[in-house]
């Protein structure tokens, strides 16, 4: 084998090697980009219910309004007996979708 046809091989080897590598680094970003979206999207819609929740917790005097802001500061993210709240919107249903499809490729 010549050094020319040597360093072609080479050269193959990476690029078939490189190339999956920059296409799950696509996928990833854009997994990110989505995620971010429906991080955004679903703050939007809670974040009025949680101030909500916030005042009614501050309206009772009884209750410390720095307790009724720690308490409430993470209302919608779900725990364990509250679903996450607005799972369900579109730019959420297609950062799961991707998520699955980033992990399927693994």
């Amino acid at each position: 084998m010549t050094p020319q046809t040597r360093a072609a091989v080479f050269a193959a080897a990476v690029l078939a090697l490189a190339l999956p590598a920059m296409a799950l680094a696509d996928a990833a970003s854009h997994l990110a980009t989505l995620e971010a979206k429906c991080a955004h999207d679903r703050e939007a819609k809670i974040k009025p219910l949680r101030d909500a929740q916030i005042a009614k917790c501050k309206a009772d005097k009884a209750n410390d309004p720095e307790h009724c802001e720690h308490f409430f500061s993470d209302y919608g993210n779900g725990g364990r007996r509250t679903p996450r709240l607005f799972g369900d919107l579109p730019s959420c249903v297609a950062a799961a979708k991707a998520r699955t499809a980033l992990q399927a490729d693994d």
